[in-house]
């Protein structure tokens, strides 16, 4: 393990590091469509050396593993990191390195690097332009990034709503930006997005607050945003509540790309 220590990002390392056991074993981390689109694109990226952002329990870095001479998984919070080794030895992968560090300041040679992964992570970085720019800097001409986020409609009032409950629920959340937003920074970069979709993280409220150890008090006034929601947020994130009353399905918008470097 290779550990860069960093002062940036105290809140995420504060959440991530309490919750670490929790992103472990959460499905929604471990295996869903998101992840199955990565490794889809990857392959066809080609690297010797790959490199996956904000890690976490290092679950995308074991889907790239095959496809990789060395993946190194890369995240800011040690306890996670820890996760990614003991899951990586259950598994026995022996292609994984680890590296404490934040996405804004990469420790890493430029132009070093075949194919960066990213899932589910943007949305919590400090600063994504100067992480893409370290993006860029690192990878090789030709070079790919594979990236999968939540995403928010254009429509403004959507917008706050869905950045509003999300800081609300996890105090590390930055912001879930729009899609043209994402397009219009990478091709400011000279990043190109040749391939992208469009799909959904979908959800239960309970586990979703569980996971991040959400307080009571806030729980049940996000339990009464969602249940008040306008019809526009219902039907942009699929809210419904059981019949029981007592927990919500939904889906946040998301977005997976392969970025490719000129």
């Amino acid at each position: 393990m290779v550990l860069a220590d960093d002062e940036g990002g105290r809140a995420a390392q504060e959440m991530f590091g309490a919750q670490a056991a929790q992103y472990a074993q959460s499905q929604v981390h471990r295996s869903d469509h998101r992840l199955d689109l990565v490794q889809r694109l990857a392959p066809a990226a080609g690297s010797e050396w790959a490199l996956d952002l904000g890690t976490g329990a290092g679950f995308t870095a074991f889907a790239v593993a095959p496809y990789a001479k060395r993946v190194v998984a890369s995240d800011l919070t040690l306890p996670m990191l820890r996760e990614t080794r003991r899951i990586g030895q259950e598994r026995q992968v022996d292609n994984v390195l680890l590296l404490q560090n934040r996405a804004e300041n990469l420790p890493i040679a430029s132009e070093s690097i075949d194919l960066i992964t990213c899932r589910a992570a943007g949305h919590h970085f400090s600063d994504l332009g100067a992480a893409f720019d370290e993006i860029r800097r690192v990878l090789k001409p030709g070079g790919a990034l594979v990236m999968a986020d939540s995403v928010s409609p254009e429509d403004d009032d959507l917008y706050q709503w869905f950045n509003e409950v999300e800081l609300r629920r996890d105090y590390s959340h930055i912001e879930n930006r729009r899609v043209s937003t994402l397009e219009g920074m990478l091709a400011a970069r000279g990043l190109d997005v040749v391939e992208g979709e469009l799909t959904a993280t979908y959800m239960t409220f309970n586990n979703w607050v569980e996971r991040t150890a959400t307080p009571a008090a806030e729980v049940d006034a996000l339990r009464r945003d969602f249940r008040n929601a306008t019809p526009e947020a219902k039907a942009a994130f699929l809210i419904e509540e059981t019949a029981d009353g007592g927990d919500f399905s939904f889906a946040w918008p998301c977005f997976v790309f392969r970025a490719v470097k000129g």
